[in-house]
């Protein structure tokens, strides 16, 4: 993010370092203060009274973006010297997580998560949105069983809810579309495929291009196609040292797209299935969450079947 916090930076410098601005040092600390924003540096500045250098001011929007506060920053500094004019910079803005309509707001990231079973991949999620890891909110939990717990989860925190059956010889496209009108009212930014036991079908997956995910219990390319215990029973039955998991992109193809995050774990001579389970899924939440953080901050870029993560 540090480009797009430089463009934002620089904007608003050369306006605010003129003496009719009122913006210095002691604006600084103020407003952040009012942020609920507490900084020994900034604090130590303001003691010695340091000039409005423009690695001074840069410090403040770092510091603001950190702790969630940039739209707020923004809004009380076109409040002191008005506003400008953003040009070109609405890229930059979308990357920071804000957009601009007369006032700065930030941007809500929605995810559905699509799951079949217990959702404790789901749970993480919640989890870490709740503890402020994820920028973002889950406004829709879907699945095509009526009993899966998951359902229960997302019932508990106050998620909306759905079940959503398959009829009886009903075509991949034609339930996908069911799916696709929830997506849509939602306004999903990410699909989470958290243990959903269904193939999408390549409308689908074309509708919504490197925006759905999938976590998969083994290091992808490895054990493809296998579901649940079938990998780890796979994994020990071959003999291998090394297992883990994987989240990546959906292509039209099974557990084939984009590779977004691995994480190992070793095999043990003594692991049953059940035991190598428990260790891969929690691997699995700290996978998923890792995702989720990166791709609604911007910092993942999709360039054929190579995914870049950026800083």
């Amino acid at each position: 993010m540090q480009d797009e916090l430089k463009n934002l930076a620089d904007l608003y410098y050369t306006r605010v370092i003129e003496p009719s601005a009122g913006i210095n040092i002691n604006w600084i600390r103020r407003t952040m203060l009012q942020l609920g924003i507490k900084d020994e540096s900034i604090d130590n500045l303001y003691m010695i009274n340091a000039p409005m250098s423009r690695e001074v001011w840069y410090y403040a929007f770092v510091k603001a973006f950190e702790e969630k506060k940039l739209a707020d920053f923004l809004n009380m500094l076109v409040d002191t010297i008005g506003s400008l004019p953003l040009g070109n910079l609405e890229s930059s803005l979308d990357a920071l997580g804000i957009y601009y309509d007369g006032k700065y707001h930030a941007k809500v990231f929605n995810i559905a998560v699509l799951v079949s079973g217990r959702g404790t991949n789901l749970q993480a999620l919640i989890d870490a949105i709740d503890e402020g890891k994820i920028n973002g909110r889950i406004v829709a939990v879907i699945s095509n069983r009526k009993n899966a717990k998951a359902l229960v989860r997302a019932e508990k925190h106050g998620i909306e809810r759905f079940y959503v059956p398959a009829k009886k010889g009903e075509s991949r496209e034609s339930y996908d579309k069911k799916l696709a009108k929830i997506i849509d009212v939602k306004k999903v930014n990410l699909i989470v495929l958290a243990g959903f036991l269904r193939i999408l079908s390549p409308w689908f997956v074309e509708r919504y291009k490197n925006k759905i995910i999938n976590i998969h219990p083994s290091l992808l390319p490895a054990f493809a196609g296998l579901y649940g215990d079938e990998v780890h029973r796979a994994v020990l039955e071959y003999g291998c040292k090394v297992t883990g998991c994987t989240v990546h992109y959906v292509d039209s193809e099974p557990d084939h797209g984009p590779v977004l995050i691995q994480k190992c774990v070793p095999v043990n001579d003594d692991d049953t299935v059940q035991k190598l389970a428990m260790r891969v899924l929690e691997k699995e939440h700290e996978c998923l969450v890792e995702a989720a953080k990166m791709i609604a901050e911007g910092r993942v870029e999709v360039r054929g079947r190579k995914v870049i993560l950026k800083k």
